[in-house]
């Protein structure tokens, strides 16, 4: 296992242990939103990313790699922000004692789930946009990272269809 599959493991368990403490409905709202955010920013990253690549002259990789992660953050935490404040309505069914717990765990699961996919999309796109060579090939080596893009093919009819056309290079990744 390389150190690179370590991080992804690492980053794993943190969306597991940040759905463990915030239990099941907020962490789903979470997951829903990284859909949306997958959407939104594969169609919202290349006219922002031009417009600052315009504007700064700044590397194009780098700068459509940063748009897209920031809008699709952004958009993430906008929608589990809203399932928060739902959660915050239903406290009083989630503060019994076995649903309390249930919540939590369930939360735990697909807090991982939300890992998963996030650094899967995460990963398909930067193969996309290769950022650095020395990444590309830990990437390569990983024992994980392919089972993660896998993951996030299922959400590649949601991307444009540049994005779909990239199918054969996922496919190399996996």
């Amino acid at each position: 296992m390389s150190i690179f599959d370590i991080v992804l493991l690492v980053i794993i368990a943190s969306f597991s242990l940040f759905g463990l403490w915030f239990g099941l409905i907020h962490t789903l709202g979470s997951l829903i939103g990284t859909v949306f955010g997958v959407y939104l920013a594969s169609r919202f990253y290349e006219p922002v990313a031009s417009w600052i690549i315009n504007f700064s002259g700044w590397n194009q990789n780098y700068i459509k790699v940063i748009v897209f992660v920031i809008t699709f953050l952004l958009i993430t935490r906008i929608v589990g922000f809203v399932f928060w404040i739902m959660e915050k309505f239903l406290m009083i069914f989630t503060r019994m004692p076995f649903i309390h717990g249930l919540d939590r765990i369930m939360g735990a699961i697909f807090g991982a789930l939300e890992g998963a996919v996030v650094l899967g999309v995460s990963l398909f796109f930067i193969s996309r946009f290769p950022i650095s060579l020395t990444f590309m090939q830990g990437l390569g080596e990983s024992k994980i990272a392919p089972a993660l893009v896998k993951l996030a093919s299922i959400l590649i009819p949601l991307f444009p269809e540049a994005f779909r056309l990239l199918r054969s290079t996922v496919d190399n990744l996996i």
